[in-house]
């Protein structure tokens, strides 16, 4: 397994474990990713479906959004496609 998919299989674990709560950046880096917000943008570019939680409009963390959520079809989320 190269340093990548060992990232990539460390974050997906932590979030999971996370269930619908967000999990910080922070968090993310003192589970042991060099650098959690590429590994974020990397598991988006491979299909998996991150959503960013925000409050008082500040980045509090993210959550990975199971497939099964998402009622048959895929939404991808980008950064200039903000909710309001």
């Amino acid at each position: 397994m190269t340093l990548v998919e060992s990232q990539h299989r460390l974050a997906l674990e932590r979030l999971r474990s996370a269930g619908e709560e967000p999990v910080s950046l922070g968090a993310l880096r003192l589970a042991g990713l060099d650098f959690p917000a590429a590994v974020i943008s990397e598991l988006e570019l491979n299909g998996y479906v991150i959503e960013r939680v925000h409050e008082d409009g500040r980045l509090v963390g993210v959550r990975l959004v199971e497939r099964e959520n998402l009622g048959g079809s895929v939404r991808r989320r980008h950064w200039w496609s903000r909710r309001r």
